[in-house]
């Protein structure tokens, strides 16, 4: 018998309640044909609504579900965490950290993915951009989703670093940006922007000088975009992406890649970086555009011109307006376009306040990715959650022993079974028959009598197996081994003649 409720009028959960109760009432159907068509004189159904018919001490990893009132042969995978800062680590037995020897430098972490592990959740948050003397660095970008991996694959990590504020002579020599794409000081002059986060599979991303964007980007799979450094007595630094990061006042939400008057850089998108800030009094330093994953470097000497944020293209950098009017730097722009990335979001970090994008997130804490006043860009942080998938045992289910009225010779099984996998019958599920009470068996050979809900995978098996052969006895068991293939057992039903 196939049938199958597809009423649109039904929820999800409903539809899954009715076609359940159709396959159940065709296990009870097929164990009343023990009874008419094969003759069949006593037995037992359980429909598994607590262990007390099964043998747990005879049984072997026999793992039953008391919420749904099964049996399966697979275990719940195991969870991994790992969390990775600038030169820290949380996990380091799947991870090796980063190395930040000096602003602006470093070399990537790495994470290698636990055995049996097809996915793995990441969260990014990029780092702040560096604060002036008064308005703070824009906040670094935040972006999540599922990655496709492999067992023992090995994914590199980089996390990005705050940018430097602007404290003539606090940071004499100092012209690098932020570690991974943050715009840097000309001359020891300038606010530099904020590094992103980033998730690879090598380490071949150029952070150095500006590239062309390659037509594909296979080595990337993620992106937290950076805040843009704030201008000294000229505004906020642009929030870090979003799928386009924000200039001056702007969050990376609601971000653009124009520059914005009178000389702020405008964020980069996923398309190109933002442009840079010009003075439209002339005379003074233009701010430079944003590139692939490079905020703007400009070799300008203005003094406190903030500079671009990184990202999966970089902020465009702010100008000098003169008068100590020098403009604030735009944000980079995340990404998740990776095709091996599914379920991608971002959320864009802050100008008006600084605050990080991400901050709503349960991971993050005060501490990561905030653009700061007077003071150096928080570094961001990086968050890689797994769960193995789970795991197929050898499982043996033997039942209680049932005394018949008389000494059997034929016997019967009904198997209620639900697929995980795809199990073969006889194989991969084994079911045999007991008159002895357990110290002997005999195989019945399992046949489908068909899906009884369409393709939920939940049919009914039958199987009958001749007894006589067996030592004389009157205590009935029944047994089932599964292996290879996760399966569920809903119910048994045992019948004799």
């Amino acid at each position: 018998m196939t049938t199958k409720i597809t009423d649109a009028n039904l929820n999800s959960t409903e539809l899954e309640n009715a076609n359940f109760n159709i396959s159940l009432l065709g296990f009870k159907m097929a164990v009343n044909d023990g009874l008419t068509i094969f003759n069949l004189v006593d037995g037992v159904v359980d429909e598994f609504h607590d262990e007390s018919g099964t043998d747990e001490a005879e049984g072997s990893n026999d793992n039953y579900c008391a919420s749904s009132d099964l049996y399966q042969n697979t275990t719940a995978g195991a969870p991994y965490s790992a969390g990775f800062g600038i030169t820290s680590i949380t996990e380091p037995d799947t991870s090796t950290a980063q190395a930040n020897p000096a602003e602006g430098s470093g070399t990537f972490g790495t994470y290698t993915v636990p055995a049996n592990t097809s996915s793995i959740n990441f969260k990014l948050w990029g780092s702040g951009g560096g604060g002036a003397t008064t308005d703070q660095g824009g906040g670094g970008g935040f972006v999540t989703g599922d990655l496709s991996v492999s067992g023992e694959q090995v994914v590199y990590v980089g996390v990005g670093e705050g940018g430097v504020n602007y404290q003539p002579g606090s940071y004499s020599g100092v012209t690098a940006g932020g570690f991974l794409g943050g715009g840097s000081r000309a001359n020891n002059n300038g606010i530099t922007g904020g590094g992103m986060s980033i998730l690879a599979n090598n380490t071949a991303p150029n952070f150095t000088a500006p590239q062309p964007a390659p037509a594909t980007t296979p080595g990337i799979y993620a992106i937290g975009g950076a805040g843009g450094g704030a201008g000294e007595e000229g505004g906020r630094g642009g929030g870090g992406g979003g799928l386009i990061g924000g200039t001056y006042g702007q969050s990376g939400d609601s971000g653009q890649t124009s520059a914005q008057g009178p000389g702020h850089g405008g964020g980069g998108s996923q398309t190109q970086g933002g442009q840079g800030g010009t003075n439209p009094q002339g005379g003074f330093d233009a701010g430079g555009d944003g590139s692939f994953l490079l905020g703007a470097s400009p070799t300008a000497t203005g003094n406190g011109m903030g500079r671009g944020g990184g990202g999966f293209y970089g902020g465009g950098g702010g100008a000098d307006s003169g008068s100590s009017q020098a403009r604030a730097g735009g944000g980079g722009s995340s990404y998740y376009g990776n095709p091996n990335v599914s379920s991608g979001s971002t959320e864009g970090g802050h100008a008006d306040n600084g605050e990080a994008g991400g901050a709503s997130d349960p991971n993050w804490s005060d501490g990561i990715g905030e653009g700061l006043a007077n003071n150096k860009g928080e570094d961001g942080y990086v968050l890689l959650t797994a769960t193995s998938n789970p795991t197929t045992v050898s499982t043996t289910i033997v039942s209680n022993a049932f005394t018949s009225n008389s000494v059997p010779t034929t016997s019967r099984i009904v198997v209620f079974e639900e697929d995980i996998a795809s199990p073969t019958l006889n194989t991969d599920i084994i079911a045999s028959i007991s008159r002895d009470g357990g110290t002997t068996f005999t195989n019945a050979t399992l046949s489908d009598s068909g899906y009884v809900t369409g393709t939920s995978g939940q049919r009914i098996l039958t199987g009958q197996a001749t007894i006589s052969g067996q030592p004389s006895g009157q205590s009935m068991r029944w047994k089932l081994a599964l292996a290879n293939n996760g399966v569920k057992i809903h119910g048994v039903s045992l019948q004799w003649s």
